[in-house]
């Protein structure tokens, strides 16, 4: 903590706390994406188109 701040003779370094944030939210959305981009994908090569055919509403319905 930096006491200058507090005592309003520095301003806080808004950047680097948005750069910091944005970083860390970044790393934890990587999986997250993966297995909706993967997941399709997948299971399209592995059992046909008719399993997209449910699975897409599916997911859709289910997160309404």
């Amino acid at each position: 903590m930096n006491p200058r701040i507090i005592t309003g003779e520095e301003n806080p370094d808004y950047e680097r706390c948005v750069r910091i944030s944005t970083k860390a939210s970044l790393r934890e959305m990587f999986a997250p994406g993966a297995l909706v981009i993967v997941t399709p994908l997948a299971l399209g090569a592995v059992f046909g188109p008719k399993i997209i055919a449910g699975l897409l509403p599916g997911a859709l319905v289910s997160g309404v």
